[in-house]
């Protein structure tokens, strides 16, 4: 079991966590100084890894629809599925359009952060997604979404991060959306923290040697190893040591492959093939640990297709901590 024992007890901060699958950003908040006091999410899996890495927060395994009440906090975390932005979906809500947000679809899962956040009226919020959510509609989904923060009485920050220019051996973008409520805005400006890794920054980008270089070469039993489809042969799925990995996803037979061995080859367009006997994909435990996650992380999840999945759906915990760090020493600094 991973412990973590960087909690501050410095400050009072408390939060709670929706559609928190594994709890990836749940960590990286507690690492930066914030109580994680309750955490919800629909899938079994996501919830039984939860509860092995979080062992001391309240966590409800149930459809968030079905939840009424929520504890009070000062912090609230979302990481809504990008599910909720499928065609169908937007349609449904885009013929609503014109009518108040808080009357809209059901159907958005956005819908219900936005109910929890209007119901417990945080200092702050923090969620996290794809970087299709920008684009979804051109760009109107997105947009109603802030219309709907702002209209809660939030002040909205965006930006695009690149976990790798923040000392995670993986290049993984996704957008994360900061919420001041007004009153705390009056005194105080949220700033997205600059890189810290790579290019003009005085800490190299981290490599997959840095992340799993001391790891078991052949884990049996810890990787997938089924057939490489064609569809995974259409591109490039191999970086070498000295690079980051490609982005960890959640589905086990798209995993990228461990670097040990020789490079795939470009052929044409859209086919690539792989040299000589050493190829596998990343283990699951090397995927955790290219998140961010303890090696020593332990999921009690018996499939390891769904290991693959709830570390794949994670946020490393990295960008939970730079982000929920200004937050924290702002308040210290009351």
């Amino acid at each position: 079991m991973f412990q973590n024992n960087a909690y501050s007890t410095q400050t009072k901060l408390k939060a709670i966590s929706l559609f928190s699958g594994c709890g990836g950003f749940d960590l990286g908040a507690q690492q930066a100084g914030v109580k994680i006091i309750w955490a919800n999410d629909i899938n079994k899996s996501a919830a039984t890894a939860y509860k092995s890495i979080h062992p001391d927060v309240e966590f409800v395994h149930k459809d968030i629809r079905k939840i009424q009440k929520f504890p009070t906090a000062d912090i609230l975390i979302g990481c809504y599925p990008c599910t909720g932005f499928s065609l169908a979906a937007r349609r449904k809500w885009k013929t609503r359009g014109d009518r108040d947000l808080k009357e809209s679809s059901g159907n958005f899962l956005f819908m219900e952060f936005l109910r929890v956040l209007n119901q417990i009226k945080p200092k702050y919020f923090f969620v996290e997604n794809v970087r299709g959510m920008l684009t979804a509609e051109k760009g109107w989904f997105f947009k109603q979404q802030i219309e709907g923060f702002k209209e809660c009485g939030y002040h909205v920050e965006y930006e695009t991060l690149n976990s790798q220019d923040y000392g995670v051996a993986q290049s993984r973008q996704r957008v994360f959306i900061v919420g001041i409520r007004n009153d705390t805005r009056e005194h105080f400006k949220y700033q997205f923290k600059q890189p810290s890794h790579g290019k003009n920054c005085k800490k190299p980008h981290k490599t997959l040697k840095d992340a799993i270089g001391k790891m078991p070469e052949w884990p049996e039993g810890d990787f997938f190893n089924g057939s490489y489809h064609g569809h995974y042969l259409t591109r490039n799925r191999k970086r070498s040591w000295d690079q980051a990995s490609y982005t960890i996803v959640a589905n086990a037979p798209h995993v990228p492959l461990h670097p040990l061995g020789e490079p795939m080859v470009f052929v044409k367009k859209d086919t690539w093939k792989l040299q000589g006997d050493l190829n596998r994909r990343l283990s699951w435990r090397e995927c955790a640990v290219i998140q961010g996650f303890s090696k020593d992380t332990a999921l009690n999840i018996e499939s390891l297709t769904e290991r693959y999945k709830v570390i794949g759906n994670a946020v490393p915990p990295k960008f939970g901590k730079i982000l929920l760090e200004p937050v924290v020493k702002y308040e210290l600094s009351l």
